[in-house]
């Protein structure tokens, strides 16, 4: 091993960097009046009364 002198070994860590705090960031939630995001039923006629197919994706 070999041996650095103090002043070689302060010149090689890096010093860290204060920054200024930042806005929040992330997803955002969406303005949904019912709540949930309405979509067609894939069945039409008669069985879409009674039949519902959830749209995936």
């Amino acid at each position: 091993m070999v041996r650095i002198s103090k002043q070689r070994e302060r010149r090689q860590v890096s010093r860290r960097r204060h920054k200024k705090p930042t806005s929040k960031t992330g997803a955002l939630k969406d303005n949904l009046p019912k709540g949930y995001k309405p979509h067609a039923n894939a069945v039409e006629g008669d069985l879409a009364k009674t039949m519902f197919v959830p749209k995936m994706g």
